[in-house]
Parts: C-alpha cells; structure tokens; sequence
C-alpha cells in the first residue's frame, strides 16, 4: 500500500469516528486534521475539502468493490452489496445522506450510480439499436428511483435489511419487464405471434 493511500486512509478513518458524534455540518477540516495527528496542508494535498473526503470513502469502499459486475443480470448484487456496506456503517451514510445543497453526497451518490448503470446498458445494449439519448433516460430514472429510495430507508433509520429491500427492487423491475414487453407486442403484434410460434415449435 502506498504512502498516499494510507494517509487517505488515516484521513477517513478520521472523519468517520468525528461523525459518530457530530453531523458532517459541524466538523471542520481543522478538527479532522487535529484527530487525525496531521496538517492542513496534508490534507489539502489529497482532498479539496471534507465533502470530497466524504465522496472519497463512498466510491473506495463501495464502487469500486461493485465496479465488476457489468451486466442487468448481476445488477441485484451489486445493489445488494452497496446496501450492506451502508448498513454496516450505517451512521456514516445516514449523516453523510443528511447534508443537503452544495456538496450534497445525495449528488455523487447519483451521479455514481447513474454512471454505473449507464456502463451495464453499454454492456447489454450492443447491437440493440438503443438511441443513446433512450440510455441516459433510462439511466436516470433507476438512478432517481434507487437514490431516493436509499435516502428515505437511511431517514427512516434503514429498519429494513439489505435483503429486504433487493428483493422489493427485484419485483418492481420483473414487473416493468412484462408491462414493457405487454406494451411493445401490443404496438407490434406481428412480433408477438413469431413469438408464440417459435415457443410452440420448441
């Protein structure tokens, strides 16, 4: 490991014991680099800020554990871990999840997301035709439907487990499957009776 990254490291572990007591709001860089045992100077090397640091443990602790699974298929892992990792630390995200305005983590923590979603349609999409404007559409709403979701289980004190809430994520996306493939045979019923008959045929 190197020299830079155990000090980032330090930095975090840092913020993260402040934030037990107090609200990401009330803890300054200079409280951090006095609990830490550093300069300002060291800090301001490795983040423009504590909001910076913050989105920093996000994506080293949870992206890019999750960044390896590039497909639809693997997509409830993936939330499912990034899920447990909140829960296990629970009092950082929701604090982290707190703050609003400039800065917000609630904005990383989207464009993150979107962004991993966005790499899973290229993955799956190849060849399919897809309008790239379409895959931006459908990047962002999973992404305002998953954000939002995970900001209201840490409001409410993630009372549910992770497993709980994958399984609910996974009904509602089985269930916009067969209402978006109702939908296209019933605009192309041409393809829903080459559908049948090839199923018949097999």
């Amino acid at each position: 490991m190197s020299d830079s990254l155990i000090t980032k490291k330090a930095i975090a572990a840092s913020i993260k014991e402040l934030m037990k007591k107090r609200t990401l709001q009330k803890i300054s860089v200079a409280d951090i680099v006095e609990h830490c045992g550093i300069n300002r100077q060291t800090f301001y090397y490795h983040f423009k800020d504590k909001y910076d640091l913050v989105d920093w443990i996000y994506y080293n602790e949870v992206v890019s554990a999750v960044t390896q699974h590039r497909s639809l298929e693997e997509w409830n892992s993936v939330v499912l871990d990034v899920l447990k990792t909140m829960k296990n630390e629970q009092y950082f995200y929701t604090n982290a999840l707190s703050v609003t305005g400039q800065n917000a983590f609630q904005d990383y923590f989207f464009n993150v997301t979107k962004n991993l979603i966005s790499e899973m349609l290229d993955t799956v999409s190849q060849g399919s035709g897809i309008a790239a404007e379409d895959k931006v559409f459908i990047a962002e709403f999973y992404s305002y439907g998953l954000v939002g979701m995970v900001i209201q289980w840490a409001r409410c004190g993630m009372k549910q487990s992770p497993e709980e809430i994958v399984l609910r994520l996974t009904h509602f996306i089985d269930d916009s499957k067969i209402y978006t493939a109702g939908r296209y045979f019933k605009e192309h019923p041409e393809d829903e009776k080459a559908n049948i008959t090839e199923r018949n045929s097999n």
